[in-house]
């Protein structure tokens, strides 16, 4: 049955405004996708929802804020400057609590953030966990899936990458139920395949390049799993043989 799917952009300042005048932010590329989804009133609406974080407080409340829309499915961005153990100045362990206590209608979560992939914890997200608003006792899944990076990004890059994330996936959402492992991953070989695999995306320490392929991460926990698992090396595998590498 169609229905209408929420993105939630919690998004840190990634620049201050003396550095950065136009003030970067990834909506206005979200807001792009919305206008090339929502073209007739009578269909399934996308709809974003977004709100700023400074900490792992604000971010708590952001998420409160955040989920509490009509739609059923969410999607939800967490951007923010990080170095494999904050998102900004909220920790990953925290984040990943509060993503997961919180996850009823949340489907993904993309964690646009440098290092954010570099350990297996934002992945915690997508685990069991107990919905503090609840009025009754109401334990909750996480997100089905989650994606990162093992390395610092290019700010650019990451933003066209995670712009075709949310087209692909949200999109599809407002038709079709995708939970299991093979439709996860199907979404994000459709949503990666216009982006060269071999592509530098990321730096290292010694300025050297990394490529798509060595810098994302991706978890699938699929409907109904307890854990998630790391599909990374499948995903570019398939990758890898649809651009002719293989």
């Amino acid at each position: 049955m169609a229905k209408n799917v929420a993105l939630l952009v919690a998004e840190s300042p990634w620049f201050s405004p003396k550095s950065n005048i136009g003030q970067a932010s990834g909506l206005p590329f979200f807001e792009g996708v919305k206008k090339l989804l929502n073209t007739k009133v009578d269909q399934p609406q996308f709809n974003i929802y977004s709100c700023n974080y400074y900490d792992n407080k604000s971010l708590e409340s952001a998420l409160d804020h955040l989920v509490n829309t009509s739609e059923s499915r969410q999607v939800l961005y967490l951007g923010g400057h990080g170095d494999g153990k904050n998102v900004a100045n909220a920790t990953l362990k925290t984040a990943s609590q509060l993503i997961r206590d919180r996850g009823k209608k949340i489907k993904g979560l993309i964690l646009s953030s440098c290092w954010g992939g570099l350990t297996d914890k934002i992945a915690d997200s997508t685990q069991y966990g107990f919905d503090p608003n609840s009025m009754a006792a109401t334990w909750v899944n996480g997100p089905n899936w989650v994606i990162s990076y093992r390395h610092p990004v290019s700010w650019f890059e990451s933003a066209m990458i995670e712009t075709s994330i949310v087209k692909t996936f949200c999109d599809a959402y407002r038709y079709y139920d995708i939970n299991s492992r093979d439709a996860i991953l199907d979404r994000f070989e459709y949503a990666l395949r216009p982006f060269c695999i071999k592509d530098p995306m990321a730096y290292s320490d010694e300025e050297l390049c990394i490529s798509v392929e060595e810098t994302i991460r991706v978890w699938i926990r699929p409907q109904g799993a307890e854990y998630p698992k790391e599909v990374t090396e499948e995903l570019f595998s398939r990758l890898q043989v649809l651009q002719g590498y293989e």
